[in-house]
Order: structure tokens, then C-alpha cells, then sequence
């Protein structure tokens, strides 16, 4: 996507109503680097220039940058321009609270259609684009400290929409809309799993669909964009609280609405990469994600780094592996405070094994900036053990 300004997008009504159709629902795709590669990613701070500063201290160009949002922020706002400008494939973290807590939707609600439109202009907002988004919807959902867990640090279960069993209807119902096609068939898997239509209709061809006067809200069509979407499962290896009912297993939505399963890992828990091994082997039949990974706060002589990459290299399976960063480029999350980590991270990003540029990013023209009238949302704090 080289770095130049663009006209603009098409209409996004255009997006909601025109997609080829199709005899079945799509499956997904992983959007995976070719055999023998995997990329490289950051975090996102919200300004290319830190972007290309993280590039110039690894030596290599990240082919992922990971966005942190919450429900309700349009990637429009910013995170799309900032794919776009960096020629990367977006890795977008979405979670139901902000930053500082503040919950936005339960699991509960997004099972039940309670905001849909959030959801299909999301995903005709990636289809204008042309881009490959890589979803990790509500990661860590076995932490307590994550809105969306079943369970409280003390063990007491979360109620009011909170349970792991709609965390999982959640996550289908998100699948379903994002990776798009016949909204008949959409309809009717959503039925059969005791959920409501796509904007809770009450029937096949509800007025819902037609949409409102000029246009707003947009019409859904028969046919839904189908962007080139894959849905990330990132869980911990183990709960906290670490109790039944709080496994990774207990979140597992199906394997059809899965395309990526991965762990975070940081030094300061390395005695938890036992763990993760037991758990990279449990899912093997698809691509691994390290969704988050840093030498944060103890690896300044670069051991756990350089083991974690070792590790990596060995296994053709880890097909992605994102630095978290925060937000900023000043707190202790940051590479500049670790030098040994970062004499690793250049010395294993050299090699052939992780691929600068994932395809075709580097030709798919810019998303237009957001206008200087509504600043650019800044990607949010992930919440911490």
C-alpha cells in the first residue's frame, strides 16, 4: 500500500449490499505466510513515525501491527490508514471495555444481536479496502482482568451474559457477519443455534434490511461483504483463576469459526511456557500466533528472547509472532530498555524465516487518513495481571 495519499473509498453502501454470491456459507482462511516464513509484528501507538522507529531498532520491516480497540470504535478512525501507510496486514485485538474498564457490551448482547451494525460496518469497511485483517476477538478471556471472563479473580463465577457459553455464541455470531456471504444462510445457522437474526429480524426479509431514509442506517443485502478476514483464538494456557470451568478448552467456540489459536507470552511469566507448549500441542491443526510476547520486565540480557525465537524457528507451525510494545513508546514495555533482547530480536529477524512484507500490501492503494476535524483514535492499554 505505498505511502501516498488516495482519492478516497467507495460508498460503503455499495460494500453492504454487493458481494458475489455464493452456494455456501464462506469458510475461513488463515491468510497465513508460506510454508518455511512467518512475520513479525508490533503494537500499535498510533503514529507511523513510532512505527518506523521500532523498524529501524529490529532492523526489519513488522509485517503485522496490531491495533488495540474497543467495541464501538470504527477502524476508520484510524487503524485501517495506519495498515495502510505502513504496508502491513492489520492484527486487530477487540475487546468489549476500554481502557480503563468501562464495558461497552456483554458476551450476552453481541450473541443476541444487540449491536450487529457494529459488526457488518466493520466488515465492509475492511472489503472497501482489499486488506487481510487478522481478528484476535476478545483474547485472554480465561483472565479475570478481561471483561468478557466467566470468572472473577476470586473464582466466583461472572454473571449477566458472562459465561463461557456466550463468550462462545459471541464469538460464532462475530465470525458468521465478518466473514459474510448469503444473509439467508447467516440467518439460519444463527437459528439453529437458539440466536436471533442479523439485526434480531424477525423474518427472512424483515424491513430492518432496507435500511433508513438516505441511506442511514445502511441497507443489508442479500449478499454481505466478504473480507479477507481470519479469526484469531488467543487464550491463556491456563486460567486466572486457574479453576475448572476457566480452561482454555472452556472457551473453544469450534473449529470452524477458528483460524489461528496462539498464546501471549511475557519474560516476567516465563515459567509458564511449559504450559503453552502443552497447549500448543492440544490445538495442532491450525497456524500458531504468539499474540503478545516481550522481554518485559526482566529480560535485559536477552536469554528469554532469543529462547522464545529459537523455539519459533524450530516449529514450522508459528506462523506469527507480535511485540508488545503498550501504546507509547516510553513505558517499560519498550524494546530501548533491553538491549540484549534487542541484539536477539535483529539477529533473528535477519534470517529468511520471517518474512518484511506479507503479499500484495505493498500495491492495495491507502485508505484515506481520518479528517483533522475528528483526531485518530489512539489504540487503547490492554489491562494487565
Amino acid at each position: 500500500m505505498g505511502r501516498k495519499a488516495t482519492a478516497g473509498l467507495v460508498f460503503a453502501v455499495i460494500a453492504l449490499t454487493a458481494a458475489p454470491a455464493s452456494a455456501a456459507l464462506p469458510r475461513g482462511a488463515t491468510y497465513a505466510p508460506s510454508n518455511g516464513h512467518a512475520y513479525h509484528g508490533v503494537s500499535d501507538t498510533g503514529r507511523v513515525a513510532d512505527f518506523d522507529a521500532f523498524a529501524s531498532e529490529v532492523g526489519a520491516h513488522p509485517a503485522v501491527l496490531q491495533e488495540f480497540f474497543h467495541w464501538r470504535v470504527p477502524l476508520t478512525t484510524g487503524a485501517l490508514y495506519r495498515w495502510g501507510a505502513t504496508d502491513t496486514r492489520g492484527v486487530l485485538s477487540l475487546s468489549t471495555a476500554t481502557g480503563d474498564g468501562q464495558e461497552m457490551i456483554t458476551p450476552r448482547q453481541i450473541a443476541k444481536g444487540e449491536d450487529d451494525r457494529y459488526m457488518t460496518h466493520m466488515a465492509a469497511d475492511i472489503a472497501e479496502t482489499g486488506q487481510a485483517v487478522y481478528i484476535r476477538l476478545m483474547a485472554e478471556m480465561n483472565g479475570h482482568w478481561n471483561a468478557y471472563s466467566a470468572y472473577n479473580a476470586d473464582g466466583s463465577a461472572r454473571r449477566h451474559g458472562h459465561s463461557a457459553r456466550w463468550y462462545k455464541l459471541a464469538w460464532r455470531r462475530f465470525t458468521l457477519i465478518l466473514r459474510g456471504g448469503s444473509r439467508d444462510k447467516i440467518n439460519r445457522r444463527l437459528v439453529k443455534m437458539g440466536l436471533p437474526r442479523i439485526l434480531q429480524a424477525t423474518s427472512a426479509d424483515d424491513p430492518v434490511y432496507q435500511g433508513g431514509p438516505d441511506g442511514i442506517p445502511l441497507p443489508i443485502g442479500e449478499q454481505m461483504p466478504q473480507p479477507r478476514v481470519a479469526m484469531m483464538w488467543v487464550p491463556q494456557s491456563f486460567g486466572s483463576p486457574n479453576i475448572r470451568g476457566n480452561q482454555p478448552d472452556d472457551y473453544w467456540p469450534g473449529g470452524r469459526y477458528v483460524d489461528w489459536v496462539g498464546i501471549d507470552i511475557y519474560s516476567k511469566f516465563a515459567g509458564a511456557f511449559d504450559d503453552g507448549m502443552r497447549f500448543f500441542h492440544r490445538y495442532k491443526h491450525k497456524p500458531f500466533v504468539i499474540g503478545e510476547y516481550g522481554p518485559w520486565d526482566n529480560d535485559f540480557g536477552g536469554s528469554f528472547t532469543g529462547s522464545l525465537f529459537r523455539w519459533a524457528e524450530a516449529h514450522n507451525r508459528v506462523k506469527m509472532m507480535i511485540y508488545y510494545r503498550g501504546v507509547d513508546p516510553d513505558n517499560n514495555y519498550n524494546l530501548k530498555f533491553y538491549p540484549g533482547a534487542e541484539k536477539a530480536l535483529r539477529n533473528h529477524l535477519a534470517k529468511p524465516r520471517w518474512a518484511e512484507y506479507a503479499p500484495g500490501v505493498r500495491e492495495l492503494s491507502d485508505p484515506p487518513a481520518p479528517p483533522p476535524t475528528a483526531p485518530p483514535a489512539r489504540p487503547q492499554a490492554r489491562p494487565f495481571l
